[in-house]
């Protein structure tokens, strides 16, 4: 019986993502989160509960990053920690970015705007969503540092501003072949999870081929896939060997939970350091 080839993680180095936000000091900070809880020696949130969820990230928010978030009823729930220790590895402070799929909360986009002084261009394909993410982004006073695109389905052409060139290029993307059994409870619309293609990795190919014409020289294009969708590590790894694209792999734990970064490199002359570098 062949054996089934998986993704290979040797000589990818693993960081620990940290942040000192324990229940306990939510708790304290936010009493109504004892309504929230499944257990209380040690303190622990209701993690199978969305509107606790919900909750819980939203005080991550402005209590780590001061940043106010409204979520959409439907939207993913995204999870600030692992969104700021993303953007830590693949952008660097005073620069430029477009973020394709910001989706309804923009935190991302607030993250590099705020806490890295990034001029961003995001784009989003839901206008619902759009509408959220705008009401985001100027409740927290950075509509000077973001700008919103509707993309109608497209990436970059007809979308950003033409002839625009930015530092680096990022998304969170859909991964998914398909939704056998929606995780109702971290919600997301079809194309906040559907990447199309045999293993889900349409989306995030054509992200990197339209993406390069608006990448400036040097420069980065990142993305992170987590360790569960092995047939879509595989299949963006030999993607990118195949066509000999100058990139490195970064590993991100979060409890027992593994995401792998992507940094696509344009040129050796880089503005970000290689993992010898940096770790």
């Amino acid at each position: 019986m062949k054996q089934e080839r998986v993704f290979d993680e040797s000589g990818i180095p693993k960081i620990r993502v940290v942040a000192d936000y324990p229940t306990s000091k939510a708790l304290k900070l936010h009493p109504d989160l004892r309504n929230h809880l499944k257990s209380t020696d040690p303190p622990r949130i209701k993690n199978e509960d969305r509107e606790t969820l919900l909750l819980y990230n939203k005080y991550i928010a402005k209590d780590l990053y001061d940043i106010e978030i409204k979520f959409a009823e439907h939207a993913i729930i995204p999870t600030p920690i692992m969104r700021y220790n993303f953007l830590m590895h693949v952008i660097k402070p005073n620069s430029s970015m477009i973020e394709i799929g910001t989706g309804a909360s923009a935190i991302i986009a607030m993250l590099a705007a705020k806490h890295f002084n990034t001029q961003v261009y995001a784009t989003e394909i839901d206008k619902e969503y759009i509408k959220l993410a705008n009401h985001n982004i100027k409740r927290n006073k950075l509509e000077p540092k973001i700008t919103v695109f509707d993309s109608h389905g497209s990436f970059f052409d007809n979308v950003v501003p033409s002839g625009l060139k930015v530092d680096y290029i990022i998304s969170n993307p859909p991964y998914y072949d398909k939704i056998l059994s929606p995780k109702v409870i971290w919600g997301g619309k079809n194309h906040e999870l559907i990447g199309e293609g045999e293993m889900g990795e349409s989306f995030i190919l054509r992200f990197i081929k339209e993406g390069w014409n608006y990448l400036k020289s040097p420069g980065t294009i990142s993305f992170i896939i987590p360790k569960t969708r092995q047939n879509t590590l595989i299949a963006v790894e030999d993607f990118l060997n195949s066509h000999n694209y100058d990139y490195d792999i970064i590993g991100l734990l979060a409890g027992n939970r593994t995401r792998f970064i992507f940094r696509i490199f344009k040129n050796n002359l880089l503005d970000i350091n290689r993992l010898s570098e940096m770790d």
